[in-house]
């Protein structure tokens, strides 16, 4: 059973819709009032975009919604082309080095594509997050990148697969998510649809959920899929 502090602070997130690539489907977003549209540029993605693409359909949501470029493994060049265009966080999955951070001029959002929490356990350094105010430590990535994200995405293995990473593994290690969220933005990710998006919400109370095939339709994505998300999500 969860403690009554964690029922306590369980809250609506915010939704990001990713995989956006029409006009038709940046009117959608802006209908159902999401928080974030994802543009995944990433060839192997059957949603990939181009980025000149992407910013025209861009110009047509809403001004509130904000912008996430989605990225696999970025080079420098990628980066710079990035930072001169109006998107406002940087998503990055995959591997990047170390010495690429500083020339990201925007937020970044950390994918972490994991079986179970466990793996999340151990791809941060944990044994770093304190309680104190040593930023130095907190949140390193072992033996990768230094970095402190804005967010991180908790994803399924496969990315952009549909399909969960394994959620019941999340009340062993509670209290290092608490300490994450005290640092940065969790967004769940990986499989969601309007049937699960409410226990995941129950799980781990994310500051962000983030859906892509849950929403697809035979073209692309559904209207009343995204609607019936975004209802789902405001009914916790």
């Amino acid at each position: 059973m969860e403690s009554d502090n964690f029922r306590n602070r369980i809250k609506i997130p915010e939704i990001k819709i990713c995989g956006i690539t029409s006009v038709r489907e940046a009117e959608y977003l802006n209908e159902a009032g999401v928080d974030y549209a994802g543009f995944v540029f990433y060839e192997k993605s059957k949603r990939h975009i181009d980025v000149k693409k992407a910013e025209e359909i861009a110009e047509h949501l809403s001004g509130n919604i904000i912008k996430v470029a989605v990225t696999v493994s970025p080079q420098r060049d990628f980066i710079e082309l990035l930072n001169k265009t109006g998107f406002d966080i940087v998503q990055i999955h995959g591997n990047i080095e170390r010495k690429l951070f500083k020339y990201i001029n925007k937020p970044v959002w950390r994918a972490v594509n994991i079986k179970d929490i466990s793996e999340l356990v151990s791809e941060y350094a944990f044994e770093n997050i304190t309680e104190g105010n040593d930023s130095e430590k907190v949140g390193m990535l072992k033996d990768k990148e230094e970095i402190l994200p804005s967010g991180l995405v908790m994803d399924a293995p496969d990315f952009g697969s549909g399909k969960t990473f394994d959620w019941t593994t999340v009340g062993e290690y509670r209290n290092m998510l608490e300490k994450l969220r005290s640092r940065y933005r969790l967004i769940l990710a990986g499989g969601l649809n309007g049937d699960n998006v409410c226990n995941g919400i129950k799980f781990f109370s994310p500051d962000v959920v983030d859906i892509s095939s849950g929403v697809e339709g035979d073209k692309g994505k559904d209207r009343n899929k995204i609607l019936e998300f975004v209802k789902a999500v405001k009914s916790v």
